[in-house]
């Protein structure tokens, strides 16, 4: 990995990890310098709960405009339990293959479609 350039404590400079708007606020801090090509270290120290949410917001979204390759080299999480960085590893997977898969992507945005507007059968 390269030099770090940008480490954010996600407790000091957001709060909790927990919605969709902690997830916006993170996501925007990395972009930026992912886009620059610096490396970034998202460190959770401190942070007792983290959504699922708030790492789809937060990461996962990153990989629309990020490929794979360079994110992996420039981005790095630190201070996540077990089951986060499993649920971590997870978000990277799935958002990989959302924005890399025509098929995948409008399949899961049909189903997201048909839940926001209350048709969901299960």
């Amino acid at each position: 990995m390269a030099t770090l350039i940008k480490k954010i404590m996600v407790l000091d400079g957001v709060g909790d990890a927990l919605a969709m708007d902690e997830g916006e606020a993170v996501y925007d801090l990395i972009h930026p310098e992912l886009l620059a090509g610096h490396c970034v270290e998202l460190d959770l120290e401190g942070v007792d709960l983290i959504a699922p949410i708030f790492l789809n917001t937060a990461i996962g979204d990153l990989l629309e405009d990020i490929k794979l390759e360079d994110f992996k080299r420039l981005f790095r999480a630190t201070n996540l339990d077990e089951l986060d960085t499993e649920i971590l590893g997870m978000v990277i997977t799935d958002s990989y293959r959302y924005y890399t898969d025509p098929v995948y992507h409008a399949a899961l945005d049909a189903a997201n479609d048909k839940v926001a507007r209350g048709e969901y059968d299960r």
